[in-house]
């Protein structure tokens, strides 16, 4: 009995690890928006670089004194993924030991994974809160949503994928067209194919008359809802703190713009401080986030 008094934070360990690593797959069964909004993939390096190019034009007709008709490739912006670290921790007193508190030791352990889970929530929806914040920008130096975004580094040639609409039927179709019409910077079409609507709990119900509804929403005539084919989706997301804000996204172009790298995957581990008599439990994780282009979105910012 003396040896597991001695070594009561060793006796704990093992018990409190299956608590904690049970909680996170628990979280399995929580929307986890992280992985509906972002690609995530995990990392080997303590960043993520990618080398942006601009865009190639259409082929040339094959001309025999030449043969391939070569082109120049422009430099384009250099999105950066830094991983940053992240931590949480819990002390455990000897005395809840001693006193076969397992309850209260329980509920501290569940709690780390609580931080995990939310940690993850609120960062990925960071994205999207700071859309329109200047001082939230990506490669080009903008907000993820703007009205300038130059198209290479230095070019005065600009596009736009941010307004000021309410969330209408009218104004989703006005979204879409605008997005249909983004072109590269040698002219070519993104091709950025609007599909899903990503809105706060206070939209929600208006997004779904828009996407669902058979007769077209809002109107007296009663014409057909280009939208209800099931050709729209609409994802409610509570993390969103404008009530008031919404975007279209392009789902297609949302897979490899939008990214989420794990360096380090959630570690719980746990040491005992030998004088206080308090074993100190934690969880560390390393990740980062963001966008390689912003061509797979366009948000609106009613005032």
């Amino acid at each position: 009995m003396t040896m597991i008094s001695d070594n009561w934070a060793e006796a704990l360990e093992p018990g409190l690890r299956g608590i904690f690593t049970q909680a996170m797959s628990d979280y399995k069964n929580f929307p986890d928006y992280r992985k509906k909004i972002f690609t995530v993939e995990g990392s080997q390096r303590a960043f993520e670089e990618f080398l942006g190019v601009g865009g190639t034009g259409t082929m040339d007709e094959w001309d025999n004194s030449i043969g391939v008709s070569y082109e120049d490739t422009e430099k384009g912006f250099k999105p950066l993924f830094r991983h940053k670290k992240f931590s949480k921790g819990k002390k455990i007193e000897r005395e809840l030991y001693d006193d076969n508190m397992y309850g209260e030791i329980k509920s501290r352990i569940l709690s780390l994974a609580d931080s995990v889970y939310f940690t993850y929530q609120e960062h990925a929806a960071n994205v999207f809160n700071n859309a329109f914040n200047a001082s939230f920008y990506g490669a080009d130096g903008k907000a993820l949503c703007a009205t300038d975004h130059p198209k290479l580094p230095n070019s005065s040639n600009t596009f736009s994928n941010a307004g000021t609409y309410e969330l209408t039927a009218e104004n989703v179709e006005n979204v879409r067209t605008k997005m249909m019409e983004w072109t590269d910077d040698k002219g070519n079409k993104i091709l950025a194919l609007p599909d899903t609507l990503i809105v706060p709990t206070t939209l929600r119900k208006t997004a779904l008359i828009i996407a669902e509804t058979k007769e077209e929403p809002f109107q007296s005539d009663y014409g057909v809802n280009v939208w209800s084919n099931g050709s729209l989706k609409v994802i409610e997301w509570p993390f969103l703190t404008d009530p008031n804000a919404w975007f279209m996204v392009a789902s297609g172009r949302k897979k490899r713009d939008l990214l989420w790298f794990d360096r380090r995957k959630p570690d719980f581990a746990n040491e005992k401080t030998f004088d206080t008599e308090v074993a100190k439990y934690k969880v560390v994780a390393r990740f980062s986030y963001g966008w390689k282009t912003p061509y797979f979105i366009y948000g609106c910012n009613p005032s």
